[in-house]
């Protein structure tokens, strides 16, 4: 998958790296765990799409869908 067809607000690992998850943003991506933004229009890598349950699950501490939700509006707003 490349990054043009990856939504804003949709997460998505690079090369099958879920701990490592990223956030699709109108000028890039955020990357989750360290909220460090990226500007580009692609990446030379395989992406492919993760579900909020698959973030719960991938998560290195507890956390909720609803935490998830917020985080991922915080995020876009940054």
């Amino acid at each position: 998958m490349k990054l043009s067809e990856i939504k804003t607000g949709e997460i998505f690992t690079i090369g099958e790296t879920p701990t490592y998850p990223k956030l699709r943003t109108d000028y890039g991506y955020i990357d989750m765990r360290d909220e460090i933004k990226k500007e580009c229009n692609s990446l030379p890598w395989e992406l492919r799409l993760m579900t909020h349950e698959e973030l719960v699950e991938k998560a290195p501490y507890e956390i909720t869908l609803e935490e998830i939700t917020s985080w991922i509006n915080e995020l876009l707003d940054i």
